[in-house]
């Protein structure tokens, strides 16, 4: 990361991060619950497969070939809803395979269902939702933060190309303009995190959108965030605990359990701050697509740092 308003991190630093964020978008909903580590969770492969959509895209750049970053993300989100489905929306582009699709076609997965029904109702149509064209234009969900959080994984970029990445990854299959404005917002607040600021700092400056929607998600996520850090410095007799990584991860997605957008979305939070020392211990056991998310990274690294 080298732009102006952003903290310096090294390569290493940089993929323990995005490892992180993948991670914990998979394993912050489980928290309190047993595993389930057969059955990839349907937000977090949707997010590995738009931002292999952006791999895509940036490989075609140092390629010195120019690409569009939302087709490539739309047709990324083909692949998987056939993942999801078995077959690709009728009438619709059919995409050639990359490396996830052997990669998840491994794990034998056998239908996803998204915790944000939304992912696969958007995608099921012929042509590309923008926010320009929307397909349902009042169509609001949480389903558009995770997402959002790897559109903030794009080092070197300006904080409006961020906010762009990620309307257009959410104008994909939610058409309200609440939802495109809460996803921008969103990746901004994993990019200040990746920075070192505070990642809660003013997500709260909307009030619209309706109480299922991606602004109450996002308000939820952050606000969780907020009252763990708060929680965590007012224990000091548990001092081995306070200010903890791990402790801050757990303190902010456990009192989400049964909103698994918004704990996805707070775990990538913390995540996006502290690297993989946020993460439980047994994340990789808990997280069927673990080794997909280890490939993303690899990839992601030589694509961006070389």
């Amino acid at each position: 990361m080298t732009s102006t308003d952003e903290t310096p991190l090294t390569a290493d630093e940089f993929s323990d991060r995005v490892l992180a964020v993948l991670a914990a978008t998979a394993v912050a909903p489980t928290a309190g619950r047993a595993p389930a580590p057969d059955a990839p969770d349907g937000g977090s492969s949707l997010q590995l497969y738009l931002m292999d959509g952006l791999l895509e895209a940036l490989e075609w750049a140092n390629d010195g070939v120019g690409s569009d970053e939302a087709a490539c993300m739309w047709l990324a989100g083909l692949r998987w809803y056939r993942l999801a489905t078995g077959g690709f929306p009728p009438g619709a582009p059919e995409p050639q395979p990359r490396w996830i699709d052997r990669a998840f076609g491994a794990l034998a997965v056998r239908g996803i269902a998204p915790a944000d029904p939304q992912d696969l109702a958007g995608l099921a149509h012929p042509d590309m939702g923008s926010v320009g064209r929307p397909h349902l234009p009042a169509a609001d969900g949480p389903g558009v933060l995770a997402r959002a959080a790897v559109c903030a994984l794009l080092p070197r970029v300006t904080r409006a190309t961020t906010a762009k990445l990620a309307t257009d990854a959410a104008a994909l299959t939610h058409g309200a303009p609440d939802a495109t404005a809460a996803a921008a917002r969103a990746a901004i607040l994993v990019r200040d995190a990746l920075a070192g600021s505070d990642a809660a700092s003013d997500a709260d400056d909307h009030s619209g959108g309706s109480a299922d929607g991606a602004w109450a998600s996002l308000r939820a996520a952050v606000s969780a965030v907020t009252a763990a850090g708060e929680l965590l410095r007012e224990r000091p007799a548990r001092s081995a605990e306070r200010g903890t990584a791990a402790a801050l991860f757990d303190a902010a997605t456990r009192p989400l359990a049964g909103r698994p957008a918004a704990a996805a979305f707070a775990g990538a939070l913390v995540a996006a701050a502290h690297g993989t020392a946020a993460l439980p211990e047994d994340w990789e056991a808990r997280t069927a697509s673990a080794g997909v998310m280890r490939e993303m990274t690899r990839r992601w690294r030589r694509v961006t740092f070389g």
